[in-house]
């Protein structure tokens, strides 16, 4: 058998970047656009492609964003060593039995059946890989730890529900095309809206009121709200998780392009990791919905049905067959992570479901937001001591004699109670901690973990600290009725707990409005009042920056300086109240004509300035040139005004006899001083002017 350790060689390992090097490494989200190349409109649209890093590193500071955990808290440590060997991260992995049974369920899957099956980890780092036996063990681990947390609007069992239905049918899809590693498909369909996960965690109660907003609206529609709110959005903050935890920097790519626009209306074949993730969310919410979901949703839901049929030309019978078949896996996945699927939808019901709704119209469903139970009055009894305390108490009971002593008691099986039982202690300690109970009640003498063991474990873990424990002993196992003093105390130290987190969670609701406001001063300190275009601020920080980034890696660097001809005579002649209305304007065009990489920046008055990373001088030109071009065609009406402008501009790139950011800018600032000698409305390269002086 081939060692372990080679099996990882050093090129391959993941490494984790530090944030510092996300801004030089975020390439375009449309990885197939050339930078000398034409754009689409569709191409050409942005979508907050600028991550404000600075923005994800305060989410990061409140500490509530989620995180593998255990096992995979392990595997990200060891794996942010470069010298880290495949057989270390086995064995890491094979400390958690079922992580273990979920990555050789995964390695035997559909994609791999043509094979020997492997029987253990070695085996399937060898047919997988070291990097996404990681991978999937990170994403696994995410799953396995996931908790109820305090977003009232947010599902979040359906969350998980509907994110195993995505990454079960990328991966059928990306088999079907034959891309090279279906699993990644399905580790992106699994996490790849782990940033709607992160607002609900970080802004629970803000988050809440927009979603209670947003309604049964699509996730596209989201975005601009979540913008709007917290200046960043969950596609952008999912991406930056990926890069934090080390994924693949086509994870995050593929993630943010598919998150940004999930509707299938611009997409005509499968042909990439991000067109896989768009598909799958739409055949997976088929998967998740059900009679109770809002009928305007399942007609939206059966439009991208019917355009998903076409793009993989099938009819409906063969496209049911499909269906069934992920639901099929949607199930067994659901068995296997402990998350909820129901029996699997049937898409002959999914087919009767949609045709149902052709007629709908659009509407909002409330959602359902339980409000605080005001106190009750005190009473002798648990259920009315529990009301007057706190508004819903959660009971794990542990061990067949608990069991019985609880079932037997009347009071606890009615609200405020919510009970749950488990006869063995390992799965009592594991789901005590994924429920997020408030009481633990369990015997001395539980299978596969005691009692005694089991309170340790759980005071060793954070969540566990503020739990109300009580152990049967021998004597009290034998009595059939349930000790209510214990009870009563438990509710008391809970109700303490209680109020002590809703202190914790004012003051970090306070930090995360100050967060908020601090970031809306940042972003009116960087962008122009009158064109909302990022300003000479900015635009001087932003190109410190990936000066920074060129001088490190060696990549090319462009600007495209950009004076508006007669400007003053617009002015002069019409008032200043049209000459504003020009320069909004122009600021559309620009930023309608060009890539999604670039940045365009209003610098003062009538000057403009784009940065093009990644960009040499004779790629600069082509996106000068579509600037000037679309400038001349477009047409201004305001007032007594209608005409078009033209521009003068100056490209300027970086060479080995550029020493700073500065003299890049002046180079720009001459060659727009030439065109406009030249005669305006033309664009000059500053390598010709240098050329000149060396020939003079």
């Amino acid at each position: 058998m081939v060692p372990l350790k080679v099996l990882v060689d050093r090129s391959e390992r993941g490494r984790v970047p530090c944030l510092s090097q996300v801004w030089g490494m975020r390439k375009s989200i449309f990885t197939n656009l050339d930078a000398g190349e034409l754009a689409s409109e569709p191409e050409r649209k942005k979508v907050n492609s600028v991550v404000n890093i600075e923005t994800f590193e305060e989410l990061k500071l409140s500490g509530n964003l989620p995180s593998p955990a255990g096992v995979g808290m392990r595997i990200l440590e060891l794996t942010r060593s470069e010298d880290y060997s495949a057989e270390d991260m086995g064995f890491a992995i094979m400390a958690d039995s079922s992580l273990t049974g979920r990555i050789l369920q995964l390695a035997n899957s559909a994609a791999n059946a043509a094979t020997e099956p492997v029987t253990t980890v070695e085996e399937a780092i060898m047919r997988l890989g070291g990097n996404l036996v990681r991978n999937l063990a990170l994403a696994f681990s995410l799953v396995s730890e996931r908790t109820t947390g305090s977003c009232k609007a947010f599902d979040y069992d359906g969350y998980w529900s509907a994110s195993l239905a995505h990454a079960v049918v990328a991966q059928a899809l990306a088999t079907r095309i034959g891309l090279r590693k279906p699993e990644e498909a399905y580790i992106c369909g699994l996490i790849g809206d782990v940033g709607r996960l992160a607002l609900a965690s970080v802004y629970s109660d803000a988050y809440s009121a927009l979603l209670t907003e947003h309604g049964t609206q699509t996730l596209d529609d989201l975005l601009p709200k979540e913008m709007s709110r917290f200046k960043i959005n969950h596609p952008q903050i999912g991406s930056l998780m990926l890069d934090e935890w080390g994924l693949p920097e086509t994870f995050s790519e593929a993630t943010l392009e598919y998150a940004a626009c999930r509707s299938l209306e611009t997409l005509n074949e499968l042909d990439s990791l991000a067109s896989v993730l768009r598909m799958a969310y739409w055949i997976g919410e088929a998967l998740v919905a059900d009679e109770m979901t809002d009928p305007f949703l399942w007609k939206t839901i059966g439009a991208e049905l019917e355009r998903a049929q076409n793009i993989l030309k099938m009819d409906r019978s063969a496209f049911t067959a499909f269906g069934n078949a992920c639901a099929k896996q949607w199930v067994n996945w659901g068995d296997s992570l402990d998350v909820g699927t129901g029996n699997g939808q049937n898409f002959t019901e999914v087919f009767r479901l949609v045709d149902g709704a052709k007629n709908a119209q659009p509407g909002q469903l409330k959602v359902d937001i339980p409000a605080d139970t005001p106190a009750a009055k005190a009473g002798p009894t648990l259920s009315q001591v529990a009301e007057t305390q706190v508004d819903q108490v959660r009971l794990m009971v542990v061990g067949d004699a608990a069991i019985a002593q609880v079932k037997g008691c009347p009071e606890l099986n009615q609200e405020p109670f919510t009970v749950r039982f488990e006869t063995d202690g390992r799965d009592g300690l594991r789901e005590t901690l994924r429920w997020g109970a408030d009481i633990v009640l369990m015997d001395q003498d539980c299978p596969s973990v005691d009692g005694i063991e089991l309170c340790s474990s759980l005071r060793k873990n954070s969540q566990g600290e503020g739990l109300y424990l009580t152990v049967l002993g021998c004597d009290q196992m034998e009595s059939r009725a349930v000790d209510t003093a214990r009870i009563k105390a438990g509710l008391r130290v809970c109700s303490l707990h209680r109020r002590v987190e809703k202190d914790r969670a004012t003051v970090m609701s306070q930090v995360q409005e100050l967060g908020v406001l601090t970031r809306k001063l940042r972003a009116t300190a960087l962008t122009d009042a009158l064109t909302n275009m990022p300003n000479r601020r900015y635009a001087m920080k932003r190109l410190s920056s990936e000066w920074a980034s060129v001088k490190r890696t060696g990549r090319d660097i462009s600007l495209v300086m950009l004076d508006v001809d007669h400007f003053k005579a617009v002015n002069d002649t019409y008032g200043h109240d049209v000459g504003d209305e020009v320069l909004k304007e122009t600021a559309k065009v620009m930023q309608d004509a060009v890539r999604t990489s670039d940045e365009a920046c209003r610098i003062g008055g009538e000057e403009f300035l784009v940065i093009c990373k990644n960009t040499d001088e004779a790629s600069a030109m082509v996106v000068a040139e579509r600037i000037r071009v679309a400038l001349e065609q477009h047409v201004t009406e305001f007032g007594g005004y209608k005409g078009s402008v033209t521009a003068s501009m100056g490209i300027a790139s970086y060479n080995a006899g550029i020493v700073a950011p500065d003299e890049l800018l002046k180079r720009a600032d001459e060659a727009v001083y030439a065109a406009k000698h030249q005669g305006r409305n033309r664009c000059i390269p500053a390598s010709t002017l240098e050329a000149k002086r060396d020939a003079a």
